[in-house]
């Protein structure tokens, strides 16, 4: 499995990336923040965009639009955004300020509904 995380800070980027290590087995964690550019070449498993306005809006939006398959993860500061996620079918909205429980059962069941999870599962019990 291949993960990827938008976020500007360390500390939050860390915690998610233990979350993701933890509940899949034979993950990959990728970072980005919005100094870099947004790269939508390649398609991941699971997308966390941890960036708050409309800048969070556009990537969850665009990665929506090009990547189907794809579990989109979008935290930020304003409630405002939730009903963009719901009428654009992002797998979860997380709200700050979010405990580390809301982000583990988020990632756990985006993990469990991943379309790819048995190919990944299998690939893990060959071993």
């Amino acid at each position: 499995m291949e993960a990827l995380v938008y976020t500007k800070d360390d500390k939050e980027y860390e915690t998610i990336k233990d979350v993701l290590e933890t509940e899949a087995e034979l993950i990959d964690v990728y970072r980005e923040t919005t100094e870099q550019q947004s790269s939508f070449a390649h398609e991941y498993d699971i997308v966390v965009v941890a960036l708050g306005g409309a800048q969070g809006m556009e990537l969850v939006l665009e990665y929506s639009r090009r990547f189907y398959d794809t579990r989109l993860i979008w935290i930020t500061d304003d409630s405002y955004f939730a009903g963009t996620a719901i009428r654009h079918h992002i797998y979860d909205f997380i709200q700050r300020p979010y405990d580390r429980g809301t982000i583990e059962g988020s990632i756990k069941s985006a993990v469990k509904d991943c379309p790819n999870r048995y190919r990944w599962n299998n690939r893990a019990s060959a071993k």
